[in-house]
Order: C-alpha cells, then structure tokens, then sequence
C-alpha cells in the first residue's frame, strides 16, 4: 500500500483523504500550520458591518467559517475561488454562490462578469497573509474592496514524532501540498530536523506551479502539477500515477 501524508489543516483534511484512501492510500497527517478564528467580541464588534456591502469574497472554506463566527447574514452572494469554499458557503447557508474554480485571478475574473464596481463594496473575510493580489486585481477595475482579517494561519514549530520517524524510515512515499505556505513551513521543518535527504525519491503532488515552485532547489523529487487548483484534479492527478 502507498503510503500519503496530508499536511493540510485538521478542518481541511476531509473529504480529501477519504478521496486518498478509496484510491488505496495509507493516508498519515501532519498539519503544518492550523487556524486561529477570531470572533466578534475579539474584534470588539456585535456584527461584521455590511453597510454598503454587494457581495462577500471566499478565497477559502476557512473564510468561510470565519465570516459564519462574526455575521448571521447570508443573503449576499457568495463569490468562492473554488468548488471547496464554494461547498462550504452553500453548507453554511448562502443561496447565491458562485465558484471561479481556479484561483484569485479566476475569482477577479468571475467578480468582474458578474458584478459591477458602482453597485457597492466587495467584502474579503481573510487572514492576515494571503496568497496573490486580489485587491490590487479588483481595485484596477474599479472595485471597492474591503478585507477583514478574521483568522491567522499558525505555524507548527516541529513535525511530529511520527513523521520525522516516517521520514527516515522511508515509509512515506506521497506527499500532498494544497499551498505555498504549506510548502515552505514543512521544507523549513524538515531542514530544522536535518531530514532534506529523506525527500529523495518521494512524489509530491502540487495543487498548483506556485506550491511547486517551492520545492525548486530540492533534488531528487518527482514533483506533479494539477491541471486545476481544486481537490477534485488533486484526487485525478494521484489517480493517474502509480
């Protein structure tokens, strides 16, 4: 049985490694970063403000559940990079979703077919670090665009146990990377534990060129790209090989 580790955050890791384990996997996990929400009170806010407000921006399902823990309005429609945050918005309860099923530049793209910048302000429930431009993107088309940070990425400052003896033992053979971030955490772990040789020889499936680009200077890896940024091609993608 090939061995996986998933190094996605404990909320993100299924459905995605059932996906893993129907295709034969032994799946392992090792978060290397998790999710910290803040609420309202933390902000010192009853509600997030949607004055003026035409539609909110999910760049993840962890925006999601942010905005779920700060707002109870869910009539404004929901634009989603992905079919990920785009499933949790409808199961959080947003009627009106749409999924750009791509990336921040796809989900610019989708904003400007569907929206128009005079009818009001483009609300980002995001972290404090996020991955591409999205509001340079919208504001050159003439957004308004307002982003509140609602969660912070946390990074884990060692691997566990397991993996680091994984690791060495040779028994993983897969990694999953769904990120840049998560890329660049766990390379700086393995560098911390001096276990860069380990990686010779594994497969590392990328959700997309940035997080492989990660893993540039690494020698002896067989990285593999999805088509699409979404979990769906990530679950083809490890299908195809063997």
């Amino acid at each position: 049985m090939i061995t996986h580790l998933v190094t996605r955050p404990q909320a993100d890791q299924e459905p995605f490694a059932s996906d893993l384990r129907q295709l034969g996997r032994e799946v392992y996990f090792d978060a290397v970063f998790d999710i910290v929400f803040r609420d309202s009170a933390e902000l010192d806010l009853a509600e997030l403000n949607l004055s003026g407000v035409q539609a909110v921006l999910f760049t993840s399902a962890n925006g999601v559940r942010a905005y779920q823990l700060n707002s109870k309005d869910r009539s404004l429609p929901a634009f989603c990079v992905g079919d990920s945050s785009a499933a949790a918005a409808r199961k959080n309860g947003f009627e009106k979703v749409y999924s750009a099923n791509g990336d921040v530049s796809d989900l610019a793209e989708l904003v400007r077919t569907k929206l128009k910048p005079k009818s009001g302000t483009l609300l980002h429930p995001a972290a404090s670090k996020i991955a591409g431009d999205l509001q340079t993107d919208l504001s050159q088309s003439g957004y308004a665009y307002r982003r509140e940070i609602l969660y912070e990425a946390m990074s884990s400052t060692a691997l566990l146990q397991q993996t680091g003896n994984l690791l060495k033992n040779n028994k993983i053979k897969e990694i999953s990377f769904f990120s840049p971030r998560s890329s660049k955490i766990f390379l700086a772990l393995i560098a911390q534990e001096n276990l860069l040789p380990s990686l010779e020889g594994l497969t590392i499936y990328c959700l997309s060129k940035a997080v492989a680009d990660c893993f540039d200077e690494i020698p002896g890896l067989k990285l593999l790209v999805s088509e699409q940024p979404n979990r769906a091609d990530m679950i083809k993608l490890i299908a195809s090989t063997k």
